[in-house]
């Protein structure tokens, strides 16, 4: 009968382990933004694109362009190229 007890205070301890850790807030590292951001002409990043992006693709100058907004670096995604068309 002891061994029962034993046995289930430490099952009881590693249900209420497992239950905290997957209940607890992810960490702040996996929360990543990614948004279109139009490029100014020296490469820099320029206002965000709302909607559909108004790049023409006549040419292969960057128009916008996908940017992690923890780094403000851009992904390497969703590149779009030609003159923005306002």
């Amino acid at each position: 009968m002891k061994n029962l007890r034993i046995t289930l205070g430490v099952a009881a301890i590693a249900i209420g382990s497992f239950a905290a850790f997957s209940f607890a807030p992810a960490s702040s590292n996996a929360k990543v933004a990614l948004q279109e951001f139009y490029v100014n002409p020296d490469g820099s990043r320029g206002p965000q694109v709302s909607g559909e992006n108004e790049c023409n693709n006549s040419s292969q100058v960057i128009c916008s362009a996908e940017y992690d907004t923890s780094t403000n670096l851009p992904t390497g995604n969703k590149i779009h190229r030609g003159v923005r068309q306002p």
